[in-house]
């Protein structure tokens, strides 16, 4: 198993959640090009509502919804990510910022 799989497997994110794949696709875009974090609507969720065919706002509720279990489920390990404590769960764009950096760290080559 990659480290994108295991990192969300820790984090209590496993593939029966319908966001799962949507974050793994989130993820492999905003690896690809990292400027997609300013502009989350128009270059992450709607790429990957095409993808799935569901519309960005489904995207992005999913994406809410294995957030939340992320922090429910292991918010230590999820402080670990961040680099830093936390006080509550991270807002989507912040989780995939937290999580290409964690994920990149030490890493030059695609990791998604």
């Amino acid at each position: 198993m990659e480290k994108t799989g295991i990192t969300l497997h820790r984090l209590g994110i496993c593939p029966n959640y319908t966001g799962y794949m949507e974050l793994r696709l989130a993820l492999r875009l905003v690896s690809e090009d990292p400027a997609r974090l300013t502009a989350l609507v128009r270059q992450v969720y709607m790429p990957v509502g095409g993808a799935v065919s569901k519309s960005w706002l489904a995207v992005e509720r999913n994406l809410r919804t294995v957030i939340r279990r992320a922090w429910e489920t292991n918010p230590a390990f999820l402080q670990e990510v961040a680099g830093r404590p936390l006080d509550h769960g991270p807002e989507t764009g912040e989780f995939l910022a937290m999580m290409y950096v964690y994920l990149m760290d030490g890493e030059a080559a695609d990791v998604m």
